[in-house]
């Protein structure tokens, strides 16, 4: 194994400046590896490595090597925005360089053309996509792309985008980034780059299984050692095992509510741990701060870090997982308890990871339960180890019967990762895709169109197949026009610009060319049913609730269909909490009424804010003004949680729905109620932010915002 002197590189001396004001030295083997293929020269790259091996710093090296040569932009591209954000503040150290680092994630509509004065600008997949679309003058000068976490190909969900992605990528000088990726060699291929691959970890990983009985627990690794230790629950054993010994535990389980039960549980069992009880009285005051999360998450995480335990799951405010992240990197909180989705979402390396199941609840399968895949543990397993504090790290899978011993060991630990696959095989991602592609390139002929369909990983027959419905399709419903060469209608490069899927558009055009305006509540279970609508688990013991609870006609009738049922029982759940969001009801009462958690109710918010958007847009370019009407204050409404007459009042900076509510019951209705009686509005804001509240009304007055 090599390890290259940092002083050995061939770049610009302030490159290496900054490299050793981390503390790097040497290059390590993976990184060597990556300049003797050519990274400081441009070559394209598919490094696929486990988690931690310093695949960032090559991206950066990358980056600035191409910048610092050849000039032009590079973009790195992520699959999450909390990666974004991540790669952001560490990309900020090359602003030593006088080079400019700029990051856009989420609001499609848009070209944001501000980033034409950037060098380097992080975003995510689905941006890049929307950008690509409005096609923005500095686009052309990116010369560089880096795609991090790659294996997000064969994710159902994303997967599409970041195929769509890599297909425009490709033509421009890449990095290909990625820890799981067992066909690698094929994926190089389709890149076109060279591939580095290569099992090198800074920290070793143990591997293994725990099996739970009532006598206690065996571990069995991999290479045959095994530990016994007292305790029926395996989760609990391992956990205070590695903690006593000084290290720290990332529990994987597969539900929320699973979690949850099991934090409060460990932290229980936590009571006979010697720990920092100064530390964790800070980190337990600051949960209780957060702002953005409900009430009771704030009370039960403040609880459980007082034993130095959290929970971690997307049903969290960003406010309450950003403490419980910095509070575990910094080694004060010695376990967290997470749903899979934080394997992949942020770098929180542990001693030793516990994957609690293999099973994860699908509604949709016989039995509900599906395994989870090899990549998804190994996304997990790679968590384990945390570099300058670990000789190695663990990672082990909860068995509890012994006959799954081999079994689990063989297919998780012993097996690659499935390879990765094309996830544009079916129409809703397909149809899109062909969308995007006419919106970037412009006027295209089919032969010129299928070419950039034969660049994707889709097998050529069934991309032949889909090619020849997608464009009947988008012809017969409006979105696609011209005959020897084809081009967006209208309507076409609206709904392109809007970044909604062609399903969409088209459902929520139909509805709103056959019907008259609705009530609130109409428009957001119609917005909702959308294929681009969130979707929210519904209990049994809902359903009835649910129904009596939608009081006004809406746009969808109820569907006979099982599943397609359950999508309207989904659509009218989210439809009554957007409604109680915009009635201004209590957000813990609405947290509280539907059993979801603060997170949940951002996300919500978030994607029916961007839907109501799309929503008046698409009534505009159709032609029903009584909808976009109705739809553009609707789309007010949801993005602050507002009763209509609180408009005007939200758009001062620094007021909210809680504010708002406040200065309007004081008779503070406008901007210019705000400017007619500032001392009025400091005695109810106080004094700082009043004078605040009060230039930014001013200068909304006088059309500076």
């Amino acid at each position: 194994m090599e390890f290259l002197p940092v002083d050995q590189l061939n770049v610009d001396q302030r490159v290496i400046e900054v490299i050793k004001s981390r503390g790097i030295t040497k290059l390590n083997p993976v990184q060597s590896e990556a300049v003797k293929k050519g990274l400081l020269e441009g070559r394209r790259l598919l490094v696929t490595t486990p988690t931690g091996s310093g695949k960032t710093l090559i991206a950066e090296l990358g980056m600035i090597s191409r910048i610092l040569d050849e000039g032009g932009k590079a973009v790195y591209v992520t699959p999450l925005r909390a990666l974004t954000s991540e790669k952001f503040a560490t990309l900020k150290d090359w602003e030593r360089l006088n080079l400019k680092v700029g990051m856009s994630s989420g609001d499609y509509d848009t070209d944001d053309e501000w980033l034409r004065d950037y060098d380097i600008v992080v975003t995510t997949y689905e941006k890049l996509d929307s950008l690509w679309r409005h096609r923005p003058s500095w686009l052309k000068e990116v010369t560089y792309y880096v795609l991090d976490e790659l294996h997000y190909l064969n994710d159902s969900e994303r997967g599409p985008v970041v195929e769509s992605v890599a297909v425009r990528a490709k033509k421009r000088n890449l990095l290909a980034l990625s820890a799981t990726v067992s066909n690698y060699k094929e994926i190089a291929s389709w890149l076109n780059a060279e591939p580095i691959a290569t099992n090198w970890r800074p920290v070793p990983l143990k591997e293994g299984v725990i099996l739970e009985d009532k006598k206690g627990c065996t571990v069995i690794f991999q290479d045959n050692t095994v530990l016994t230790l007292r305790g029926s629950d395996a989760i609990t054993s391992y956990t205070l095992h590695v903690v006593k010994n000084g290290g720290q535990v990332l529990v994987f389980r597969n539900s929320r509510k699973t979690a949850e039960t099991t934090a409060k549980k460990l932290a229980v069992a936590m009571e006979e741990v010697d720990l920092n009880d100064k530390e964790l009285l800070e980190v337990s005051k600051k949960f209780k701060e957060v702002e953005d999360g409900g009430e009771g998450e704030r009370e039960l995480l403040s609880e459980l870090a007082l034993r130095g335990v959290a929970f971690h799951h997307a049903g969290l405010s960003k406010g309450l997982r950003d403490v419980i992240e910095a509070s575990f990197r910094e080694r004060k909180l010695k376990v967290i308890v997470a749903t899979p989705t934080l394997a992949a979402g942020v770098n929180l390396p542990a001693r030793a990871v516990i994957v609690g199941d293999i099973y994860r609840f699908n509604r949709r399968l016989i039995g509900y339960q599906e395994e989870l895949s090899v990549m998804e543990y190994k996304q997990m397993s790679g968590r384990a180890g945390r570099p300058g504090f670990d000789e190695y790290g663990e990672s082990l899978i909860v068995v509890r019967d012994r006959k799954n011993v081999e079994r689990v060991m063989k297919k998780y630990i012993l097996s690659d990762p499935e390879p990765i696959e094309s996830k544009l095989g079916n129409e809703s991602s397909f149809y899109k895709f062909v969308l995007g592609l006419l919106a970037s390139e412009g006027t295209l002929s089919e032969e010129e169109l299928m070419d950039f369909v034969n660049q994707t990983l889709l097998d050529k027959e069934i991309a032949r197949n889909y090619f020849q419905s997608g464009i009947e399709w988008l012809n017969e419903n409006g979105f696609v026009e011209g005959e020897e060469r084809l081009r967006l209608t209208t309507f076409g490069r609206r709904v392109s610009d809007l970044y909604v899927n062609p399903f969409t558009a088209k459902v929520v055009r139909d509805y709103l060319s056959g019907s008259e305006v609705g009530c609130s509540l109409a428009y957001l279970h119609l917005l909702a049913y959308t294929p681009d609508g969130p979707s929210l688990g519904v209990s049994k013991s809902e359903e009835d609730r649910l129904l009596d609870e939608v009081y006004c006609p809406l746009f969808v009738d109820e569907p006979e269909d099982y599943d397609e049922f359950y999508n309207f029982l989904s659509a009218a759940k989210v439809a009554l909490i957007m409604n109680d969001w915009i009635d201004e009801v209590d957000e813990d009462v609405i947290l509280q009424r539907y059993q979801i958690g603060s997170g949940d109710l951002r996300n919500l918010v978030e994607t029916m804010d961007w839907l109501s958007y799309s929503g008046y847009h698409i009534a505009k370019v159709i032609g029903r003004e009584d909808h976009y009407d109705n739809l553009l204050t609707l789309n007010k409404r949801v993005k602050d949680g507002i009763k209509e007459e609180l408009i005007p009042l939200v758009q001062i900076p620094g007021v909210g729905r809680k504010r708002a509510r406040l200065l309007y019951s004081n008779g503070i209705k406008r901007p210019e109620d705000v400017i007619m009686n500032v001392e009025k509005v400091k005695g109810l804001l106080g004094q700082k932010l009043g004078e605040k509240v009060a230039k930014e009304a001013a200068r909304i007055i006088a059309g500076v915002r």
